[in-house]
């Protein structure tokens, strides 16, 4: 048999050996990490639920302890089914503006412990601040909104829900680039307690 005739015929076998195993030349065949993994992951999902619903279980028995002060009664059932704001978080799609002014637009996303949006009502405290490239840190905006004014922030749209906070930016070492660092303090109006929330905001072009 020519070595023509021999090369061939090898590659057929081997496609045939192929065919009749199943071979996958990327497949990776799945390992005791891979299910340790998933594992590790629903369990921090688990937690996260876990810690959300206590919070809101926290801001339920202050209203107990508040009735009970007040010597007013409330339907055990009723109030466990009433949504009390257990996260508050400055939303994702916060961000800055240069034109016509440089503005920051703060957005406010408080959830129960179902993770639901849910209204609040209370105080709200805002400081913005950038970080030099030397690492020193320049506050450059600050506002605090009444209960009401935290009311009339609200909005709600094809764009999500959220309370939406306008706060003017400027410092002597600002010059409305770069990112800066939004720090949110909600203080509930009925409970009197309080939620802190962080997160770095950039410029929209």
């Amino acid at each position: 048999m020519s070595n023509a005739h021999a090369s061939g015929f090898s590659l057929i076998a081997i496609a045939v050996l192929c065919l009749a195993v199943g071979c996958q030349g990327t497949a990776l065949a799945p390992n005791s990490s891979d299910a340790l993994r998933a594992q590790i992951r629903d369990l921090s999902e688990k937690a996260t639920m876990l810690e959300t619903r206590r919070s809101e279980l926290d801001q339920q028995l202050a209203q107990c302890l508040r009735d009970s002060q007040s010597k007013t009664d409330t339907d055990p059932e009723v109030l466990a089914a009433t949504p009390f704001v257990a996260v508050v978080q400055v939303g994702a799609s916060s961000h800055y503006l240069s034109s016509p002014s440089c503005t920051a637009l703060v957005y406010l996303d408080p959830s129960d412990g179902l993770g639901r949006f849910t209204q609040v009502v209370g105080r709200v405290r805002v400081s913005i601040f950038s970080l030099s490239a030397t690492g020193e840190s320049e506050t450059i905006g600050t506002a605090e909104y009444s209960p009401s004014e935290v009311r009339e922030a609200w909005r709600g749209g094809v764009m999500g829900t959220h309370y939406t906070f306008e706060i003017p930016l400027a410092g002597s070492k600002w010059t409305c680039h770069g990112s800066a660092t939004v720090r949110l303090e909600f203080t509930d109006g009925t409970t009197g307690r309080s939620f802190n929330s962080q997160r770095e905001i950039n410029l929209q072009k």
